[in-house]
């Protein structure tokens, strides 16, 4: 990733992608995860894509998209920690292979789309802003839709309340009825304003690319005292295990657990906990998969993540409601035997091999990158995928045993459901 300065609070980033037929040019917007405007910013970019100044309606953006050569606009918002960043990007076809300079009308599609909003008496179109308001409600209402994903929010929840990385990105229900047109507006103007902002450009980068996005976007983009959003890590902490159960009519029962790793994501120690995750639960020949969901047929899945911003690693697993106290136990000996080092080179190997292949594979899409690298400018680092994959294979297993050492259960979400004859156990 290369980077240029376009004015205080704003950069311009370019990553090269030569072996792609595509660009992508997107606008980041990175912004505090805040309980008083996060169902907001979960909300602006739907109403952005309805329609702009020059493209008032959906059909017409996507009719100027087709003539593109059907470039793909995409917009939404990302949880970075306790930040999230609200993006905005368009993937089209490289000019060289179309021998035409469809970049600058690219860029003006998405500086139009971006900046020139249809606003209708100081606030946006009322029609637009209550329809996707309606379709956020109903997103929001089908999270528990999902039970895994719903049990994970709760446990996240549980674990950090109305603060940061305990939101749910979305949004809640409970605060649509306060936005309105204006307020709404408000907000956007404050975003484009104020928020730490980035350029990506990834691709067949070329100097005239880049100097057209300078030009157009350039002027849109004034300076601004803003930095990106920092993380609070999850210290670990020596505390007795949080418990919650919650009861729901289903069949299959949902195990979703929360514990904090106190680990830095830019310390040495981030690529021990990754190895280390990835023994215990984040591959297909882990201990939980194993001997949870394999060896003793505990759970339908069991899983860990870590979560590099917020230092959290996160264990999800499907069971019959029955098994519950067998499930919890088995995870429990199987996280001790980490702690304990009871594992081999043969595991710590495997985890390196799965590791490179999904880290690699970063490389095989100019969004994944653009995301990683953009995680990486939030991080104050420019860490290559390569020098990252380097620094985990130099990992050795005293390294592991350490940091899983720090690892603590905080919090076990249970989401209960019916036993096998059909009633609540």
């Amino acid at each position: 990733m290369q980077t240029q300065k376009l004015c205080d609070g704003v950069d311009l980033r370019a990553i090269d992608g030569q072996k792609f037929k595509t660009n992508l040019i997107s606008l980041f917007f990175n912004i505090p995860l805040k309980r008083e405007t996060i169902t907001k910013a979960a909300l602006l970019p739907a109403v952005l894509k309805r329609g702009s100044k020059n493209f008032p309606r959906f059909t017409d953006m996507a009719k100027h998209l087709e003539e593109m050569y059907n470039a793909v606009c995409s917009t939404g918002v990302r949880m970075k920690g306790d930040g999230e960043v609200l993006y905005f990007s368009v993937e089209y076809i490289s000019d060289r292979y179309i021998g035409e300079n469809l970049t600058c009308d690219i860029v003006s599609f998405l500086k139009e789309f971006v900046f020139s909003p249809l606003i209708e008496a100081g606030g946006f179109k009322a029609e637009y802003v209550e329809s996707e308001k309606e379709n956020l409600r109903n997103a929001i209402l089908s999270l528990i839709n999902d039970k895994k994903e719903y049990a994970d929010v709760k446990c996240r929840e549980l674990m950090f309340g109305n603060q940061g990385y305990g939101m749910f990105e979305a949004g809640y229900v409970e605060d649509l009825d306060g936005i309105t047109p204006e307020n709404l507006y408000a907000f956007y103007l404050d975003v484009i304003h104020n928020a730490k902002a980035d350029v990506f450009v990834s691709g067949h980068v070329e100097s005239q690319i880049l100097e057209t996005v300078r030009d157009v976007l350039g002027g849109c983009l004034t300076p601004r005292k803003a930095e990106y959003v920092q993380t609070a890590v999850a210290e670990a902490e020596a505390k007795e295990i949080r418990l919650v159960t919650e009861e729901i009519d289903v069949v299959q029962s949902k195990i979703s657990m929360g514990l904090r790793c106190g680990i830095v994501p830019t310390s040495a120690e981030y690529y021990a906990l990754m190895l280390g995750s990835c023994i215990f639960g984040g591959s297909p020949f882990s201990k939980l998969f194993n001997n949870v969901r394999e060896k003793l047929s505990l759970a339908y899945y069991a899983v860990a993540r870590t979560e590099r911003f917020k230092s959290v690693m996160m264990i999800s697993s499907g069971i019959e409601t029955k098994n519950y106290q067998a499930a919890y136990d088995e995870i429990m000996v199987q996280f001790e035997k980490m702690r304990k080092g009871e594992f081999d080179e043969a595991e710590i190997e495997a985890a390196k091999k799965y590791l490179t292949t999904g880290l690699c594979s970063i490389k095989d899409s100019l969004r994944s990158m653009e995301d990683y690298y953009m995680s990486q400018a939030i991080m104050g680092e420019d860490q290559s995928v390569d020098a990252l994959l380097a620094e985990i294979l130099k990992v050795e297993k005293q390294q592991i045993v350490h940091v899983m050492q720090k690892v603590t259960f905080d919090t076990v979400f249970f989401l209960k459901g019916k036993d096998a004859e059909g009633g609540v156990d």
